[in-house]
């Protein structure tokens, strides 16, 4: 696909995302806000480990740290960062509503000195939410593309925000330096990017602290894989695959997690949750 192809078919791709925020995803979260919300600490095991874990990573790296050497996936995060400066502007219409909605639902699960991990940041308007619920906390960004990674330090510094750090990392191999330091990961409409899902949700894994909590916010119904997925694999830079809710939670079962669960965010879209061991 050359460059004008690639260009209209991004313009296809952000129309629809955009058409299907404003006649399906913002109605229904406005009618879903007159009902009961979803109640994660109703999950049996979901409460989460106490006191969290605070601040640490944003103390000790002011500046992005970045990888300085090349991966085996960086041809998959290319598209990523020659928009890095647009891509918020793109998505955010249809990002927002889906985030919002996971964020109240994961609400019980945080406290204001929990440290959370971004896995797959993008520009970090996700990231920048999240930050103002752990005041006493951080949130820790990563992203492959380093293009993503510098756009969401300078928006978050923009902002105000001295708890947050970004680190240039695959998922899928996340630094020794994490393991078991975050009380809570979570990805937003990124795990359809993984290469390797397997590697990233055991990667996770080991970045959790026993009892630690895992989120994925991404597309599940079969009916809007089926319907998505023809204009994801033509227009989505590096798009892998979206999963099923059983697909999800089988994987998480194989990663080693526990407490896992699948809830239903908004139409086509859902959240699964699971545990690490304590």
């Amino acid at each position: 696909m050359d460059s004008a192809e690639s260009d209209a078919a991004g313009a296809l791709l952000v129309g629809a995302m955009w058409w299907y925020s404003a006649a399906v995803l913002q109605p229904a979260r406005a009618g879903q806000l007159r009902h009961a919300r979803l109640d994660l600490l109703k999950e049996p095991g979901l409460a989460p480990p106490r006191p969290g874990l605070g601040r640490s990573f944003s103390a000790e790296h002011s500046a992005p740290v970045l990888l300085g050497r090349s991966t085996d996936h960086d041809h998959l995060v290319a598209e990523f960062d020659r928009m890095s400066e647009a891509y918020d502007a793109y998505v955010r219409p249809f990002s927002t509503p889906i985030f919002e909605e996971a964020l109240q639902a994961l609400r019980p699960l945080i406290a204001a000195d929990t440290r959370v991990l971004d896995a797959g940041c993008g520009p970090g308007r996700e990231l920048r939410r999240m930050a103002a619920c752990v005041p006493d906390g951080e949130v820790v960004g990563v992203d492959l593309a380093a293009g993503m990674v510098m756009s969401a330090y300078r928006a978050a510094r923009a902002a105000g925000l001295d708890n947050t750090a970004f680190v240039q990392a695959d998922v899928g191999d996340l630094p020794p330096a994490f393991d078991g330091q975050f009380d809570l990961v979570y990805n937003c409409l990124a795990h359809h990017h993984y290469p390797e899902p397997l590697a990233a949700a055991t990667s996770v894994r080991r970045a959790l602290r026993p009892g630690g909590i895992y989120a994925i916010i991404d597309p599940g119904p079969a009916w809007y894989i089926a319907l998505s997925s023809p204009l994801a694999r033509l227009a989505d830079p590096g798009w892998i695959g979206f999963h099923s809710p059983n697909q999800f939670q089988d994987l998480l079962a194989k990663a080693g997690f526990i407490c896992i669960s699948w809830h239903q965010l908004l139409p086509g879209f859902g959240l699964c949750i699971g545990k690490r061991p304590a």
